[in-house]
Protein backbone atom coordinates (compact mmCIF):
# COMPACT_ATOMS: atom_id res chain seq x y z
CA UNK A 1 0.00 0.00 0.00
CA UNK A 2 1.36 3.33 -1.01
CA UNK A 3 2.05 6.46 1.70
CA UNK A 4 -0.97 8.17 0.35
CA UNK A 5 -2.85 5.54 0.02
CA UNK A 6 -2.69 4.46 4.10
CA UNK A 7 -2.62 8.05 4.92
CA UNK A 8 -6.12 8.27 3.82
CA UNK A 9 -6.94 5.19 5.45
CA UNK A 10 -5.93 6.84 8.80
CA UNK A 11 -7.01 10.47 8.34
CA UNK A 12 -10.25 11.12 6.35
CA UNK A 13 -8.94 14.71 6.44
CA UNK A 14 -6.67 13.82 3.42
CA UNK A 15 -7.58 16.03 0.80
CA UNK A 16 -7.94 15.10 -3.03
CA UNK A 17 -5.27 17.01 -4.30
CA UNK A 18 -2.94 15.30 -1.97
CA UNK A 19 -4.34 11.60 -3.52
CA UNK A 20 -3.66 13.45 -6.84
CA UNK A 21 0.11 13.92 -5.84
CA UNK A 22 0.17 10.45 -4.86
CA UNK A 23 -1.36 9.30 -8.16
CA UNK A 24 1.17 11.39 -10.17
CA UNK A 25 3.89 10.18 -7.76
CA UNK A 26 4.10 7.13 -9.76
CA UNK A 27 5.21 8.85 -12.95
CA UNK A 28 7.75 10.07 -10.96
CA UNK A 29 9.58 7.09 -10.01
CA UNK A 30 8.79 5.80 -13.51
CA UNK A 31 10.60 9.16 -15.25
CA UNK A 32 13.68 8.29 -13.10
CA UNK A 33 14.19 5.04 -15.55
CA UNK A 34 12.18 6.45 -18.25
CA UNK A 35 11.48 9.70 -18.69
CA UNK A 36 9.55 9.91 -21.92
CA UNK A 37 7.63 7.09 -21.14
CA UNK A 38 6.99 8.47 -17.80
CA UNK A 39 5.57 12.05 -19.63
CA UNK A 40 3.79 9.95 -21.92
CA UNK A 41 1.79 7.92 -19.52
CA UNK A 42 1.08 11.40 -17.59
CA UNK A 43 -0.44 12.71 -20.64
CA UNK A 44 -2.33 9.34 -21.93
CA UNK A 45 -4.14 9.09 -18.48
CA UNK A 46 -4.82 12.51 -18.35
CA UNK A 47 -6.07 12.65 -21.70
CA UNK A 48 -8.03 9.56 -22.04
CA UNK A 49 -9.63 9.71 -18.02
CA UNK A 50 -12.82 10.81 -19.57
CA UNK A 51 -14.10 7.40 -20.12
CA UNK A 52 -18.02 8.11 -21.12
CA UNK A 53 -20.83 6.92 -22.64
CA UNK A 54 -20.13 8.56 -25.79
CA UNK A 55 -17.08 7.21 -26.22
CA UNK A 56 -18.44 3.59 -25.86
CA UNK A 57 -21.46 4.45 -28.47
CA UNK A 58 -18.90 5.40 -30.95
CA UNK A 59 -16.48 2.72 -30.78
CA UNK A 60 -19.91 0.68 -31.27
CA UNK A 61 -20.90 2.62 -33.99
CA UNK A 62 -17.48 1.87 -35.62
CA UNK A 63 -17.29 -1.80 -34.94
CA UNK A 64 -20.60 -1.61 -37.40
CA UNK A 65 -19.33 0.51 -39.82
CA UNK A 66 -16.37 -1.98 -40.14
CA UNK A 67 -18.50 -4.87 -40.52
CA UNK A 68 -20.65 -3.00 -43.58
CA UNK A 69 -17.75 -1.34 -45.33
CA UNK A 70 -15.76 -4.85 -45.52
CA UNK A 71 -18.53 -7.18 -46.43
CA UNK A 72 -19.28 -6.09 -50.22
CA UNK A 73 -15.60 -6.45 -50.33
CA UNK A 74 -15.42 -9.60 -48.53
CA UNK A 75 -18.19 -11.28 -50.93
CA UNK A 76 -16.55 -9.66 -54.00
CA UNK A 77 -12.96 -11.38 -52.75
CA UNK A 78 -14.80 -14.98 -52.02
CA UNK A 79 -17.00 -15.00 -55.74
CA UNK A 80 -13.62 -13.86 -57.48
CA UNK A 81 -11.72 -16.56 -56.37
CA UNK A 82 -14.33 -19.55 -56.48
CA UNK A 83 -15.14 -18.59 -59.63
CA UNK A 84 -11.71 -18.58 -61.01
CA UNK A 85 -10.63 -22.07 -59.43
CA UNK A 86 -14.09 -22.97 -60.75
CA UNK A 87 -13.85 -22.03 -64.13
CA UNK A 88 -9.74 -22.90 -64.42
CA UNK A 89 -10.50 -26.35 -63.22
CA UNK A 90 -13.48 -26.82 -65.88
CA UNK A 91 -10.85 -25.69 -68.34
CA UNK A 92 -8.28 -28.05 -67.43
CA UNK A 93 -10.60 -30.94 -67.02
CA UNK A 94 -11.58 -30.39 -70.55
CA UNK A 95 -8.30 -30.23 -72.09
CA UNK A 96 -6.41 -33.19 -69.49
CA UNK A 97 -9.76 -35.37 -69.78
CA UNK A 98 -9.53 -35.67 -65.70
CA UNK A 99 -13.16 -35.78 -64.25
CA UNK A 100 -12.87 -34.95 -60.38
CA UNK A 101 -15.83 -32.19 -60.68
CA UNK A 102 -17.50 -32.67 -56.75
CA UNK A 103 -14.47 -32.90 -54.92
CA UNK A 104 -12.90 -29.65 -56.98
CA UNK A 105 -15.85 -27.38 -56.17
CA UNK A 106 -15.75 -28.48 -52.80
CA UNK A 107 -12.03 -27.66 -52.75
CA UNK A 108 -12.34 -24.82 -54.45
CA UNK A 109 -15.19 -23.48 -52.18
CA UNK A 110 -13.17 -24.42 -49.11
CA UNK A 111 -9.93 -22.33 -50.38
CA UNK A 112 -12.33 -19.15 -50.98
CA UNK A 113 -13.06 -19.22 -47.25
CA UNK A 114 -9.40 -19.66 -46.49
CA UNK A 115 -9.08 -16.45 -48.40
CA UNK A 116 -11.36 -14.23 -46.01
CA UNK A 117 -9.23 -14.34 -43.08
CA UNK A 118 -6.09 -14.04 -44.72
CA UNK A 119 -7.25 -10.97 -46.32
CA UNK A 120 -8.22 -9.62 -42.93
CA UNK A 121 -4.62 -10.45 -41.81
CA UNK A 122 -3.48 -8.77 -44.62
CA UNK A 123 -5.71 -5.27 -43.64
CA UNK A 124 -7.40 -5.58 -46.97
CA UNK A 125 -10.76 -5.64 -44.51
CA UNK A 126 -12.38 -2.70 -44.16
CA UNK A 127 -9.47 -1.49 -46.39
CA UNK A 128 -10.03 2.32 -45.40
CA UNK A 129 -7.09 4.57 -46.87
CA UNK A 130 -5.69 1.41 -48.17
CA UNK A 131 -3.35 2.69 -51.46
CA UNK A 132 -4.21 0.83 -54.40
CA UNK A 133 -0.60 -0.26 -54.48
CA UNK A 134 -0.63 -1.41 -51.02
CA UNK A 135 -4.11 -2.99 -51.71
CA UNK A 136 -2.42 -5.04 -54.62
CA UNK A 137 0.35 -5.96 -52.73
CA UNK A 138 -1.79 -7.34 -49.65
CA UNK A 139 -4.20 -9.31 -52.35
CA UNK A 140 -1.34 -10.66 -54.28
CA UNK A 141 0.06 -12.32 -50.89
CA UNK A 142 -3.54 -13.41 -50.14
CA UNK A 143 -4.23 -14.68 -53.29
CA UNK A 144 -1.20 -16.92 -53.21
CA UNK A 145 -1.49 -18.07 -49.62
CA UNK A 146 -4.90 -18.76 -50.90
CA UNK A 147 -3.80 -20.75 -54.04
CA UNK A 148 -1.03 -22.66 -52.29
CA UNK A 149 -3.60 -24.43 -49.75
CA UNK A 150 -5.36 -25.47 -52.91
CA UNK A 151 -2.34 -26.73 -54.32
CA UNK A 152 -1.01 -28.61 -51.19
CA UNK A 153 -4.79 -29.90 -50.65
CA UNK A 154 -4.28 -31.95 -53.89
CA UNK A 155 -0.65 -32.75 -52.93
CA UNK A 156 -1.72 -34.61 -49.73
CA UNK A 157 -5.22 -36.05 -50.68
CA UNK A 158 -5.12 -36.43 -54.15
CA UNK A 159 -1.60 -37.50 -54.94
CA UNK A 160 -2.53 -38.85 -58.24
CA UNK A 161 -3.73 -35.16 -59.11
CA UNK A 162 -0.77 -33.13 -57.88
CA UNK A 163 0.28 -31.65 -61.09
CA UNK A 164 -3.57 -30.96 -62.53
CA UNK A 165 -3.69 -29.14 -59.09
CA UNK A 166 -0.71 -26.90 -58.99
CA UNK A 167 -0.74 -26.20 -62.57
CA UNK A 168 -4.88 -25.30 -61.80
CA UNK A 169 -3.13 -23.18 -58.69
CA UNK A 170 -0.50 -21.16 -60.57
CA UNK A 171 -3.36 -20.19 -63.89
CA UNK A 172 -5.64 -18.90 -60.61
CA UNK A 173 -2.94 -16.95 -59.54
CA UNK A 174 -2.10 -15.27 -62.46
CA UNK A 175 -6.05 -14.53 -64.02
CA UNK A 176 -7.32 -14.23 -60.12
CA UNK A 177 -5.52 -10.97 -59.48
CA UNK A 178 -6.27 -9.25 -61.76
CA UNK A 179 -10.24 -10.17 -61.84
CA UNK A 180 -10.28 -9.73 -58.26
CA UNK A 181 -8.70 -6.30 -58.60
CA UNK A 182 -11.60 -5.28 -60.91
CA UNK A 183 -13.93 -7.21 -58.99
CA UNK A 184 -13.47 -5.07 -55.96
CA UNK A 185 -13.34 -1.87 -57.70
CA UNK A 186 -16.83 -2.39 -59.86
CA UNK A 187 -17.81 -3.25 -56.20
CA UNK A 188 -16.54 -0.07 -55.37
CA UNK A 189 -17.96 1.78 -57.77
CA UNK A 190 -21.47 0.80 -56.86
CA UNK A 191 -21.25 0.85 -52.74
CA UNK A 192 -20.03 4.07 -52.57
CA UNK A 193 -23.20 5.43 -53.92
CA UNK A 194 -24.60 4.14 -50.11
CA UNK A 195 -24.37 6.15 -47.50
CA UNK A 196 -24.02 3.14 -44.95
CA UNK A 197 -20.85 2.03 -46.79
CA UNK A 198 -17.56 4.03 -45.44
CA UNK A 199 -16.52 6.07 -42.28
CA UNK A 200 -17.83 8.63 -41.70
CA UNK A 201 -14.80 11.25 -40.91
CA UNK A 202 -13.88 14.57 -39.31
CA UNK A 203 -11.17 16.97 -40.24
CA UNK A 204 -9.09 19.31 -38.01
CA UNK A 205 -7.23 21.69 -39.93
CA UNK A 206 -7.15 25.54 -40.78
CA UNK A 207 -10.20 26.33 -42.39
CA UNK A 208 -9.14 26.58 -46.11
CA UNK A 209 -6.95 23.60 -46.42
CA UNK A 210 -9.50 21.61 -44.41
CA UNK A 211 -12.06 22.23 -46.91
CA UNK A 212 -9.80 21.36 -49.77
CA UNK A 213 -8.85 18.04 -48.08
CA UNK A 214 -12.43 17.51 -47.57
CA UNK A 215 -12.89 18.15 -51.55
CA UNK A 216 -10.08 15.53 -51.99
CA UNK A 217 -11.34 13.09 -49.99
CA UNK A 218 -15.06 13.24 -51.76
CA UNK A 219 -13.20 13.10 -54.93
CA UNK A 220 -11.21 9.73 -53.75
CA UNK A 221 -14.52 8.34 -51.81
CA UNK A 222 -13.59 5.14 -52.64
CA UNK A 223 -10.97 4.92 -50.35
CA UNK A 224 -13.56 4.68 -47.34
CA UNK A 225 -13.11 7.77 -45.70
CA UNK A 226 -16.67 10.01 -46.29
CA UNK A 227 -15.76 13.70 -44.92
CA UNK A 228 -18.83 14.78 -43.23
CA UNK A 229 -17.14 17.71 -41.01
CA UNK A 230 -14.40 20.40 -40.15
CA UNK A 231 -12.89 20.80 -37.01
CA UNK A 232 -11.52 24.38 -35.98
CA UNK A 233 -10.53 26.59 -33.08
CA UNK A 234 -12.16 28.79 -31.32
CA UNK A 235 -10.81 31.65 -33.00
CA UNK A 236 -11.45 30.82 -36.15
CA UNK A 237 -15.21 29.24 -35.88
CA UNK A 238 -16.44 32.66 -34.99
CA UNK A 239 -14.27 34.08 -37.66
CA UNK A 240 -15.05 31.87 -40.63
CA UNK A 241 -17.58 32.26 -42.82
CA UNK A 242 -20.82 29.18 -42.18
CA UNK A 243 -22.44 29.58 -44.98
CA UNK A 244 -22.89 26.33 -46.88
CA UNK A 245 -22.68 27.49 -50.10
CA UNK A 246 -19.14 28.07 -48.99
CA UNK A 247 -18.11 25.37 -47.28
CA UNK A 248 -17.86 21.67 -48.85
CA UNK A 249 -19.00 20.39 -44.96
CA UNK A 250 -20.26 21.83 -42.29
CA UNK A 251 -17.98 23.51 -39.49
CA UNK A 252 -17.87 22.75 -35.63
CA UNK A 253 -15.73 24.32 -32.97
CA UNK A 254 -13.14 21.57 -31.83
CA UNK A 255 -14.23 22.16 -28.16
CA UNK A 256 -17.48 20.42 -29.33
CA UNK A 257 -15.85 17.47 -31.30
CA UNK A 258 -17.49 14.79 -29.38
CA UNK A 259 -21.21 16.23 -29.86
CA UNK A 260 -20.15 16.96 -33.51
CA UNK A 261 -19.43 13.06 -34.25
CA UNK A 262 -22.29 11.65 -32.51
CA UNK A 263 -24.61 14.29 -34.66
CA UNK A 264 -22.84 13.36 -37.78
CA UNK A 265 -21.94 9.36 -36.46
CA UNK A 266 -18.08 9.99 -37.60
CA UNK A 267 -15.57 7.55 -35.95
CA UNK A 268 -12.48 8.65 -37.67
CA UNK A 269 -11.40 12.03 -37.68
CA UNK A 270 -8.05 13.26 -39.07
CA UNK A 271 -5.71 15.91 -38.03
CA UNK A 272 -3.90 18.22 -40.63
CA UNK A 273 -0.29 19.75 -39.69
CA UNK A 274 -1.51 23.11 -40.61
CA UNK A 275 -3.74 22.39 -37.17
CA UNK A 276 -1.01 23.38 -34.94
CA UNK A 277 -2.31 21.21 -31.93
CA UNK A 278 -0.04 20.60 -29.77
CA UNK A 279 -0.91 17.35 -29.00
CA UNK A 280 -1.06 14.29 -31.56
CA UNK A 281 -4.08 13.32 -32.16
CA UNK A 282 -3.99 10.07 -29.46
CA UNK A 283 -3.55 12.64 -26.27
CA UNK A 284 -5.92 15.30 -27.73
CA UNK A 285 -8.89 15.66 -25.39
CA UNK A 286 -11.27 17.83 -27.42
CA UNK A 287 -10.38 14.37 -30.12
CA UNK A 288 -10.10 11.75 -26.86
CA UNK A 289 -13.46 10.38 -27.11
CA UNK A 290 -13.24 9.67 -31.34
CA UNK A 291 -11.70 6.10 -31.07
CA UNK A 292 -10.27 6.30 -34.72
CA UNK A 293 -7.11 9.37 -35.37
CA UNK A 294 -5.10 9.90 -38.34
CA UNK A 295 -2.16 12.04 -37.74
CA UNK A 296 -1.48 13.30 -41.54
CA UNK A 297 2.21 13.69 -42.29
CA UNK A 298 4.11 17.25 -42.59
CA UNK A 299 6.83 18.44 -44.28
CA UNK A 300 8.80 17.86 -41.36
CA UNK A 301 8.12 13.80 -41.63
CA UNK A 302 6.59 13.02 -44.79
CA UNK A 303 5.34 9.63 -45.33
CA UNK A 304 5.61 7.46 -48.02
CA UNK A 305 3.34 4.56 -48.79
CA UNK A 306 5.63 1.87 -47.24
CA UNK A 307 6.58 3.23 -44.06
CA UNK A 308 5.78 1.27 -41.16
CA UNK A 309 5.69 2.16 -37.64
CA UNK A 310 8.16 0.13 -35.19
CA UNK A 311 8.08 -0.08 -31.26
CA UNK A 312 11.60 1.64 -29.66
CA UNK A 313 10.78 0.37 -26.23
CA UNK A 314 8.03 2.08 -24.82
CA UNK A 315 7.71 4.66 -27.99
CA UNK A 316 6.72 4.42 -31.60
CA UNK A 317 8.71 5.27 -34.60
CA UNK A 318 8.32 5.02 -38.26
CA UNK A 319 10.12 3.50 -40.48
CA UNK A 320 10.89 5.16 -43.50
CA UNK A 321 11.61 3.18 -46.81
CA UNK A 322 15.31 3.21 -47.74
CA UNK A 323 16.84 6.02 -50.16
CA UNK A 324 17.82 3.93 -52.86
CA UNK A 325 16.32 0.54 -54.57
CA UNK A 326 19.22 -2.33 -53.91
CA UNK A 327 21.09 -4.27 -56.45
CA UNK A 328 18.91 -7.44 -56.13
CA UNK A 329 16.02 -5.23 -56.53
CA UNK A 330 16.79 -3.16 -59.68
CA UNK A 331 17.75 -6.97 -60.89
CA UNK A 332 14.28 -8.23 -60.83
CA UNK A 333 13.20 -4.78 -62.31
CA UNK A 334 15.48 -5.64 -64.75
CA UNK A 335 14.25 -9.11 -64.68
CA UNK A 336 10.86 -7.70 -65.02
CA UNK A 337 10.69 -5.30 -67.60
CA UNK A 338 12.94 -8.44 -70.02
CA UNK A 339 9.92 -10.77 -69.26
CA UNK A 340 7.10 -8.84 -69.99
CA UNK A 341 8.70 -7.28 -72.67
CA UNK A 342 9.72 -10.10 -74.68
CA UNK A 343 6.20 -11.91 -74.19
CA UNK A 344 4.55 -8.65 -75.18
CA UNK A 345 6.76 -8.16 -78.43
CA UNK A 346 6.01 -11.86 -79.50
CA UNK A 347 2.04 -11.80 -78.81
CA UNK A 348 1.75 -8.35 -80.14
CA UNK A 349 3.54 -8.84 -83.48
CA UNK A 350 0.77 -9.44 -85.95
CA UNK A 351 -0.95 -6.34 -83.98
CA UNK A 352 2.38 -4.40 -84.57
CA UNK A 353 2.51 -5.11 -88.45
CA UNK A 354 -0.92 -3.83 -88.99
CA UNK A 355 -0.13 -0.23 -87.60
CA UNK A 356 3.02 0.07 -89.52
CA UNK A 357 0.48 -1.19 -92.98
CA UNK A 358 -2.44 1.87 -91.62
CA UNK A 359 0.59 3.99 -91.33
CA UNK A 360 2.24 3.84 -94.18
CA UNK A 361 -1.13 3.81 -96.65
CA UNK A 362 -2.36 6.87 -94.59
CA UNK A 363 0.29 9.22 -94.94
CA UNK A 364 4.00 10.34 -96.44
CA UNK A 365 6.70 9.53 -94.31
CA UNK A 366 8.39 6.73 -92.08
CA UNK A 367 6.50 4.54 -90.14
CA UNK A 368 8.48 5.20 -86.96
CA UNK A 369 10.10 8.45 -85.28
CA UNK A 370 12.70 8.86 -83.59
CA UNK A 371 14.25 11.87 -80.79
CA UNK A 372 16.53 12.38 -78.34
CA UNK A 373 15.44 11.66 -75.28
CA UNK A 374 17.30 12.14 -71.73
CA UNK A 375 18.09 8.60 -69.80
CA UNK A 376 19.41 7.25 -66.86
CA UNK A 377 22.85 9.17 -65.53
CA UNK A 378 22.36 12.27 -68.13
CA UNK A 379 22.62 10.28 -71.28
CA UNK A 380 20.83 10.41 -74.64
CA UNK A 381 19.01 8.01 -76.29
CA UNK A 382 16.54 7.82 -79.40
CA UNK A 383 13.06 6.91 -78.12
CA UNK A 384 10.52 5.09 -80.89
CA UNK A 385 7.62 6.48 -81.66
CA UNK A 386 5.21 5.34 -84.44
CA UNK A 387 4.75 8.28 -86.14
CA UNK A 388 1.75 10.26 -85.58
CA UNK A 389 2.33 13.77 -87.24
CA UNK A 390 2.62 15.23 -90.42
CA UNK A 391 6.59 15.28 -92.05
CA UNK A 392 6.58 19.14 -91.29
CA UNK A 393 5.48 19.08 -88.03
CA UNK A 394 7.41 21.64 -86.12
CA UNK A 395 6.35 24.46 -88.78
CA UNK A 396 2.88 24.05 -88.51
CA UNK A 397 2.82 24.05 -84.64
CA UNK A 398 5.01 27.03 -84.93
CA UNK A 399 2.07 28.64 -87.34
CA UNK A 400 -0.49 27.53 -85.01
CA UNK A 401 0.50 29.14 -81.90
CA UNK A 402 1.41 32.17 -83.48
CA UNK A 403 -2.59 32.45 -84.74
CA UNK A 404 -4.17 31.14 -81.56
CA UNK A 405 -3.04 32.59 -78.49
CA UNK A 406 -5.85 30.21 -76.37
CA UNK A 407 -3.39 27.28 -77.95
CA UNK A 408 -0.37 28.72 -76.98
CA UNK A 409 -1.53 29.85 -73.26
CA UNK A 410 -1.93 25.68 -73.59
CA UNK A 411 0.85 24.44 -74.66
CA UNK A 412 3.00 26.45 -72.07
CA UNK A 413 0.67 25.20 -69.40
CA UNK A 414 0.65 21.73 -70.43
CA UNK A 415 3.23 21.23 -73.04
CA UNK A 416 0.70 19.13 -74.87
CA UNK A 417 -2.42 20.27 -77.40
CA UNK A 418 -5.89 18.46 -77.27
CA UNK A 419 -6.58 19.41 -80.56
CA UNK A 420 -2.93 18.99 -82.58
CA UNK A 421 -3.25 20.24 -85.97
CA UNK A 422 0.19 18.27 -86.57
CA UNK A 423 -1.65 14.59 -85.81
CA UNK A 424 -2.91 12.45 -88.89
CA UNK A 425 -5.94 10.79 -89.07
CA UNK A 426 -4.45 7.78 -87.66
CA UNK A 427 -2.14 9.34 -85.32
CA UNK A 428 -4.68 10.51 -83.47
CA UNK A 429 -6.31 6.71 -82.67
CA UNK A 430 -2.71 5.90 -81.78
CA UNK A 431 -2.21 9.05 -79.79
CA UNK A 432 -5.37 8.57 -77.81
CA UNK A 433 -4.96 4.81 -77.32
CA UNK A 434 -1.31 5.29 -76.14
CA UNK A 435 -0.57 2.59 -78.85
CA UNK A 436 1.94 5.28 -80.67
CA UNK A 437 4.29 4.43 -77.95
CA UNK A 438 4.61 0.62 -78.25
CA UNK A 439 7.55 0.81 -80.17
CA UNK A 440 9.60 2.12 -77.35
CA UNK A 441 9.42 -1.95 -76.34
CA UNK A 442 12.59 -1.98 -78.17
CA UNK A 443 14.31 0.74 -75.87
CA UNK A 444 13.41 -1.18 -73.09
CA UNK A 445 14.76 -4.45 -74.23
CA UNK A 446 17.88 -2.26 -75.58
CA UNK A 447 18.56 -1.29 -71.27
CA UNK A 448 17.82 2.58 -72.63
CA UNK A 449 13.94 2.38 -70.62
CA UNK A 450 11.67 0.34 -68.30
CA UNK A 451 8.51 -0.43 -68.59
CA UNK A 452 7.32 1.25 -65.76
CA UNK A 453 9.26 5.12 -64.79
CA UNK A 454 9.11 8.30 -65.35
CA UNK A 455 8.47 9.34 -68.81
CA UNK A 456 11.71 10.21 -70.86
CA UNK A 457 12.12 13.99 -71.15
CA UNK A 458 13.69 16.41 -73.68
CA UNK A 459 16.17 18.65 -73.38
CA UNK A 460 14.64 21.22 -75.81
CA UNK A 461 13.53 24.71 -75.55
CA UNK A 462 9.79 24.34 -76.87
CA UNK A 463 9.49 20.99 -74.57
CA UNK A 464 10.93 20.14 -71.03
CA UNK A 465 13.48 23.19 -70.86
CA UNK A 466 11.37 23.53 -67.20
CA UNK A 467 11.74 20.47 -65.84
CA UNK A 468 15.91 20.74 -66.94
CA UNK A 469 16.58 24.42 -65.82
CA UNK A 470 13.87 25.16 -63.20
CA UNK A 471 13.45 21.95 -61.63
CA UNK A 472 17.34 21.22 -61.45
CA UNK A 473 17.11 19.11 -57.88
CA UNK A 474 14.23 17.20 -59.60
CA UNK A 475 15.63 16.32 -62.51
CA UNK A 476 18.99 14.85 -60.50
CA UNK A 477 16.58 12.61 -59.04
CA UNK A 478 14.95 12.04 -62.29
CA UNK A 479 18.79 10.66 -63.78
CA UNK A 480 18.61 7.94 -60.87
CA UNK A 481 16.08 6.10 -62.99
CA UNK A 482 15.42 4.75 -66.01
CA UNK A 483 12.49 6.36 -67.46
CA UNK A 484 9.91 4.16 -68.51
CA UNK A 485 7.18 3.89 -70.73
CA UNK A 486 4.49 4.15 -68.53
CA UNK A 487 3.90 5.74 -65.33
CA UNK A 488 2.10 7.48 -62.36
CA UNK A 489 1.78 10.62 -64.28
CA UNK A 490 -0.10 8.66 -67.61
CA UNK A 491 -1.82 6.75 -65.00
CA UNK A 492 -3.34 9.79 -63.35
CA UNK A 493 -3.63 12.91 -64.95
CA UNK A 494 -2.11 12.19 -68.51
CA UNK A 495 -2.95 15.02 -70.52
CA UNK A 496 -4.94 16.40 -67.76
CA UNK A 497 -3.46 19.28 -65.53
CA UNK A 498 -0.17 21.19 -65.44
CA UNK A 499 2.86 20.27 -66.34
CA UNK A 500 4.34 20.33 -62.52
CA UNK A 501 1.97 17.72 -61.84
CA UNK A 502 4.11 15.33 -64.03
CA UNK A 503 7.04 16.68 -62.42
CA UNK A 504 5.18 15.73 -58.86
CA UNK A 505 4.46 12.31 -60.22
CA UNK A 506 7.48 11.52 -61.14
CA UNK A 507 9.57 12.56 -57.98
CA UNK A 508 6.29 10.51 -56.31
CA UNK A 509 7.65 7.26 -58.26
CA UNK A 510 10.82 7.56 -57.81
CA UNK A 511 10.90 7.70 -53.95
CA UNK A 512 8.32 5.07 -53.37
CA UNK A 513 9.57 2.71 -55.63
CA UNK A 514 9.09 -1.10 -55.67
CA UNK A 515 8.40 -4.08 -57.90
CA UNK A 516 4.91 -4.25 -56.03
CA UNK A 517 4.32 -0.78 -57.67
CA UNK A 518 5.93 -1.63 -60.94
CA UNK A 519 3.10 -4.30 -61.49
CA UNK A 520 0.25 -2.54 -60.05
CA UNK A 521 1.32 0.25 -62.71
CA UNK A 522 1.47 -1.93 -65.48
CA UNK A 523 -1.83 -3.13 -64.46
CA UNK A 524 -3.50 -0.04 -64.25
CA UNK A 525 -1.70 1.25 -67.74
CA UNK A 526 -4.23 -1.31 -69.48
CA UNK A 527 -7.48 -0.18 -67.80
CA UNK A 528 -6.21 3.78 -68.94
CA UNK A 529 -5.67 2.66 -72.51
CA UNK A 530 -9.10 0.36 -72.57
CA UNK A 531 -10.99 3.10 -70.99
CA UNK A 532 -9.32 6.07 -72.58
CA UNK A 533 -8.82 7.68 -69.01
CA UNK A 534 -7.26 11.19 -68.59
CA UNK A 535 -7.10 11.88 -72.46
Amino acid sequence: MSTTTRLAAEDPSVTESTRNVGVYDRYHRLDAVDRNAAEMLKKYCTTNSRSNATATRLANRSTVQSFLTAAPLAAADFLSLYSCLFLTSAVFERLTGISNTQVENQTAFFVSLVILPIANLAGLYPGLGLGSVVEFRQLAKALFAAVLVFAGIGWFCFPKLWVFYAIVAMVAFGVGLPMIMSTRFLVRQIVKRFSWWGAPTLIVAEPQRGQDLARRMQHEIDQGFRPVGLLVDSSQYWAVNHSQEASQVPIYDIRSADEAAVKLGATWVIVSPCANREMAPILDKSLAAIPNRILLSSSQTDMSIWDQMFCIGSSAGLRFGGAHPSSLELAAKRALDLFLTSIALVIGFPFLATICLLIRLSSRGPIFYSQNRIGLGGREFRAWKFRSMQKNADQVLETYLANNPAARWEWNETHKLKNDPRVTAIGKFLRASSLDELPQLWNVLLGEMSLVGPRPIIDSPTYDASYVYEYSEEFEAYKTVRPGLTGLWQVRCRNSGVYELRIYWDMYYIRNWCVWLDMYLIMRTIKTVLMREGK
